[in-house]
């Protein structure tokens, strides 16, 4: 109620700022001094309307983010937002849909605050490139493309006749994150759609053209982007995010339930945890039960972009029962996509428990700002809604400097590990002594 009334008092405030029609004698008007009347006033009603939704956005941080400028300072937010307001009118619906982006992402530039997105609506999101693009140490490379056109481990050099390190770096201020490991996470979400790039500069509408290397050759192609329902019908859950699901990657294993076990070779009881949803007492006695034979046990929380909070506690007291908690005897796997929820039960496992993490940086925080409430912005150029923090999770020390878990085993991410069905972070696993 509140905010809709701050909406209705800047429209109003907008109006009463139009010159009161006055009398004045009949003018004989040119067609083309109509046209560009017109042009003007179109224009200027643009600026009007994206004015009341980035007000309104300014008062709903004010409002439910618990410390919305812990990022970036609020005068400079407030000038940023007053820079968009003023030329926003005269951009291109990419530019003003890349600009509110960066807008957007200046409130987590310092990290802690990664689910503050802004996304465009259902029915005005642009074209989507056709294809699955993952960040690998050794480089970008497609993990999956629409229509199988021959491009998977194909590595994607370029985008628009721009090198991909260009288009990376251009993409990287738009992100929002909980620390650096979140922005490889999601920066394919912002390089794969066609406004962005465009917004950007780096591309033109229409077919795109991309470099790839494969086979040890460079060429150069066009593809045609692929509507928004059409990309999210093929790609599906983390299409943008998550490697494509694969029967040679236990972690990646296609499986009906988000909570499994099995057991490995060598004695060791392997625990996987794709989505953070209900571990119930029979599962937890479960565990307790095959954990007692087991030399190791591996907990594997990658791509794990989270869920319920409320949902882990059994799962969670089990492994902090003395049967599971020993010196060296509980491995927790995480990386990029270990995010949200999974990244707060990571963190609680690191404060209580003595476990060993093992594999890549998580993409989520320690104490972070998260349970997003979701604004709409329908007057924008491209109409999107932005996610507004409300709560503020801390499960580590209240000075925890610390941005993310990083690994007491740090592996590379590499993409011939990938595309050959290796992990060798479960391999690290099963070595240690």
């Amino acid at each position: 109620m509140k905010r809709n009334l701050v909406a209705g008092l800047a429209l109003l405030a907008a109006c009463a700022q139009s010159p009161a029609a006055t009398t004045s004698p009949a003018t004989t008007t040119t067609p083309a001094a109509t046209a560009s009347t017109t042009t003007s006033a179109t224009t200027a009603s643009v600026g009007v309307a994206a004015s009341v939704d980035l007000d309104g956005f300014l008062a709903e941080l004010d409002m439910t983010h618990p410390e919305p400028f812990h990022g970036v300072s609020r005068p400079e937010f407030v000038a940023a937002l007053e820079g968009l307001k003023a030329g926003i009118a005269e951009m291109t619906p990419a530019t003003a849909l890349v600009e509110t982006m960066r807008l957007t992402a200046l409130l987590s530039s310092q990290g802690r605050d990664g689910h503050q997105f802004a996304i465009p609506h259902d029915n005005a999101d642009g074209p989507i490139l056709p294809f699955k693009i993952y960040e690998f140490d050794d480089g970008v490379f497609i993990t999956a493309d629409h229509g199988e056109q021959g491009l998977v481990g194909a590595r994607l050099v370029g985008i628009g006749g721009h090198p991909i390190e260009e288009v990376l770096a251009a993409v990287e201020p738009l992100v929002p994150r909980d620390g650096p490991a979140t922005v490889p996470s999601f920066r394919p979400f912002f390089t794969l759609r066609s406004h962005v790039l465009q917004g950007l500069g780096l591309i033109a509408p229409g077919p795109v053209e991309i470099t790839v290397e494969r086979e040890g050759a460079t060429e150069t192609l066009t593809v045609d982007p692929l509507s928004s329902a059409e990309f999210q019908a093929w790609a599906g859950r983390g299409g943008f995010t998550f490697l494509p699901e694969a029967d040679p990657l236990i972690y990646r294993r296609p499986a009906e339930a988000d909570f499994w076990m099995e057991d490995l070779e060598g004695d060791v009881l392997y625990l996987r945890y794709s989505a953070v949803s209900q571990v119930g007492e029979g599962s937890a006695t479960e565990l307790l039960e095959r954990a007692a034979p087991a030399e190791k046990i591996v907990l594997d929380l990658r791509h794990n972009p989270g869920g319920n909070n409320h949902t882990y506690t059994l799962l969670l007291g089990a492994l902090q029962d003395e049967a599971v908690n020993q010196p060296g005897r509980l491995f927790v796997l995480t990386d990029r996509m270990t995010f949200s929820a999974a990244s707060n039960l990571a963190t609680e496992i690191d404060q209580t428990i003595d476990a060993v993490f093992v594999g890549e940086a998580m993409g989520g925080g320690l104490n972070f700002r998260d349970d997003v409430k979701f604004y709409p912005m329908p007057h924008l150029p491209v109409p999107i809604r932005i996610g507004v923090s409300t709560v503020y999770h801390q499960k580590s020390v209240p000075d925890d400097p610390r941005l993310t878990i990083d690994p007491d085993i740090d592996i590379p991410v590499l993409s011939s590990d990938y595309f050959s069905g290796r992990d060798p972070v479960l391999e690290a696993v099963l070595e240690a002594g």
